[in-house]
């Protein structure tokens, strides 16, 4: 794995298979995986050293201080995005999933409702669930990914405890305007709403896109916040499991001063390490992965442009995932489309694994969801496949 000639990143499909996660792993030897949201780029090379040296030291026990994070986190913000967060106020945790758990478990009852934007990242959707909360639907709309504000009134209720907001956007690739921020602030303060939103993807930006944190969007989040941070995505390092969380919320940190510390759980000294290296030191491999994703979306965009036209696609703002709707695809067979969930069609006919559409809520029947992150080798092998089984489905 290294860079191309253009400085973009690169891996081979060989490289790739020989590693023992899910991505590559779950489905068989002659299926290409476009599912799990994790890159086939190496780490950057000082986060691999920094693990290396705890190894090569014998260096497995306990530590370093999981505190560490907390000014790690606050300086990255303020230089990548001009936010720079109470580091009183910051949690550690081994995800933002977790985080999450943690939050609504401490600031709702079984019931309450939770809104969400959907189609949204179906393990935010198991969340609410397992814990007995009542998911509220607030749809996207379709043409755009825009946020109705009219939409998000109406959903709200004696029983909305929460909003979960996911910005930049999971599974659609939208970076929300201004305009939309300022509609959830002002729905958030009339109604006493906590907002937990999940930033994990605000560094995966394309030409064009301008992510600010919802902290420094709108007075009116003040006192009612929970933002989800992480080093997972922009560096590739998920299965390290660490995250943070800045929490703008007396009640939630009076009851997490009031939980049992192990209740709340502790990333690993090498998930530590690794972010603390990642957000130091790895600004350069930051870029390279930006231009790289860049480049891989536009690869797609032309290649369903000139060979799948019927498949319906708006190019992400920002993340390495595509939001692909098969509903128009082959409309002249029985029945049109490849059926309520396409990732299950291709999967059995073209050997392509994508994410099950109606796994993300209301918006997700007859679309598939695609990882971009890879070679340029593997993404055109990829849409190779999907086109070739649209055009033998036809």
């Amino acid at each position: 794995m290294g860079a191309s000639a253009d400085g973009l990143l690169t891996v081979s499909e060989e490289r790739a298979r020989a590693r023992v996660g899910i991505k590559w792993t779950k489905h068989g030897v002659d299926v290409i995986p476009s599912f799990v949201a994790d890159m086939d780029f190496d780490p950057p090379q000082p986060v691999l050293d920094a693990i290396r040296g705890h190894v090569d030291r014998g260096d497995l026990g306990y530590g370093p201080f999981s505190a560490e994070l907390a000014p790690a986190y606050a300086d990255w913000q303020e230089r990548q995005h001009g936010w720079r967060p109470d580091e009183r106020q910051i949690r550690p945790f081994t995800s933002a999933l977790h985080a999450l758990e943690v939050a609504l478990w401490n600031t709702t009852e079984r019931g309450d409702g939770i809104v969400v934007f959907t189609p949204i990242y179906y393990p935010f959707l198991d969340a609410i669930a397992d814990s007995g909360r009542r998911r509220v639907d607030c749809p996207l709309d379709p043409d755009g990914w825009r946020l109705d504000p009219a939409r998000l009134e109406s959903a709200i209720d004696a029983t909305t405890k929460v909003i979960l907001f996911c910005n930049p956007h999971n599974p659609t690739g939208r970076v929300f305007d201004a305009a939309e921020i300022a509609a959830v602030a002002d729905v958030a303060e009339r109604h006493n709403l906590l907002v937990i939103t999940d930033e994990i993807w605000g560094e995966l930006l394309h030409p064009g896109a301008v992510h600010r944190p919802l902290a420094i969007c709108d007075e009116r989040f003040a006192g009612r916040l929970v933002t989800l941070g992480s080093a997972s995505k922009t560096f590739n390092i998920a299965g390290l499991r660490t995250a943070v969380a800045h929490i703008d919320h007396e009640p939630l940190l009076s009851a997490l001063a009031a939980m049992a510390s192990h209740q709340q759980g502790s990333p690993s000294s090498l998930g530590i390490t690794g972010t603390l290296t990642a957000w130091t030191d790895c600004d350069d491999w930051m870029r390279a992965v930006q231009r790289t994703i860049t480049a891989r979306r536009d690869q797609l965009t032309r290649r369903l442009a000139a060979d799948a036209p019927t498949i319906g696609y708006r190019a992400p703002e920002a993340t390495y995932l595509a939001w692909l709707d098969f509903t128009d695809v082959a409309a002249g067979a029985a029945g049109g489309g490849l059926g309520d969930d396409p990732a299950e069609y291709l999967l059995e006919h073209a050997g392509v694994a994508l994410s099950n559409g109606p796994k993300f809520g209301t918006g997700g029947v007859g679309v598939a969801r695609l990882n971009f992150a890879t070679s340029e080798q593997i993404l055109d092998d990829t849409i190779d496949r999907i086109v070739h089984t649209i055009d033998q489905h036809d």
